[in-house]
């Protein structure tokens, strides 16, 4: 499991970045609020070798608790298989230049999982031994499914959400 405790501190990693953002992106952000659900195609081909991720809708997130709402997910989804199973998903992916950091979804799927959210209005909730995230292939399709996770506040307010939705993987990268 080295792979995937390596992997696992990299998507840790890009979550932390994309939380202390300051660049200004606001005007960038990849998705728009609303209600609804539904996933664009993905591909299983390495991350250099994916269809453009932009222009379509990659899954939809909702949450609520101390904060309540939701965004569609219309850029890239990455996501880290290791030995054919999926470990780690990122929505945005880290590598679309095209994407801001707000709002945001990055999970680790398994025995090392942690999530983290990224609200359209830069609250952050995070959890080590997330539960409720799953994956699943579906001919060459990767789909994420995360049901009833809850995830605590990172700011002084304690609060906390629930978060329910599915992301498609446009981007994918591993064994």
């Amino acid at each position: 499991m080295t792979g995937a405790l390596a992997v696992s501190a990299v998507v840790a990693v890009a979550a932390l970045a994309g939380c202390s953002s300051s660049s200004g992106d606001d005007d960038k952000k990849p998705t728009a609020t609303g209600a609804g659900t539904g996933t664009g195609a993905g591909t299983s081909a390495s991350a250099s070798a994916s269809a453009p991720a932009t222009g379509g809708k990659h899954g939809h997130l909702d949450y609520s608790g101390s904060l309540s709402g939701g965004f569609d997910v219309t850029m890239s989804v990455g996501c880290a298989t290791l030995d054919g199973k999926l470990i780690a998903v990122t929505a945005p992916d880290p590598g679309d230049a095209a994407a801001s950091t707000t709002p945001s979804f990055v999970a680790n799927i398994g025995d090392q999982s942690m999530a983290t959210l990224v609200t359209p209005d830069k609250h952050t909730f995070v959890k080590l031994g997330a539960d409720g995230i799953s994956a699943a292939k579906q001919g060459d399709a990767w789909t994420v499914t995360v049901s009833g996770t809850e995830l605590g506040a990172v700011d002084t307010s304690g609060g906390s959400v629930t978060v329910n939705g599915t992301l498609t993987c446009t981007k994918v990268s591993g064994t």
